[in-house]
């Protein structure tokens, strides 16, 4: 059985706003590319992107935003990343 897929939550945007920081030095301060950020953001803009993120990249993703937040990490992923299930392809 498939995992599922790891997505950003439509929160993402106003919850990194909410911190004084923009999406750009978010992502410096995460160690992840702002580019990532966007495909993630934007997938329908990114074609060739398979969707979903690799877990590594969440947990990223959720220890900067608890390291500028001041919350535990487990909170910050919960509160930015969505589990998606795979959608099952033809066949």
């Amino acid at each position: 059985m498939k995992r599922p897929r790891l997505h950003l939550s439509e929160r993402f945007p106003d919850l990194i706003a909410r911190t004084g920081y923009s999406q750009r030095a978010f992502a410096r301060e995460a160690g992840v590319s702002h580019s990532t950020i966007m495909g993630l953001l934007y997938p329908e803009l990114h074609p060739g992107r398979r969707g979903g993120m690799q877990r590594r990249t969440a947990w990223r993703i959720a220890q900067g935003y608890a390291a500028i937040a001041g919350i535990d990490p487990e909170d910050a992923f919960h509160l930015l990343i969505v589990e998606r299930p795979v959608e099952a392809g033809p066949g």
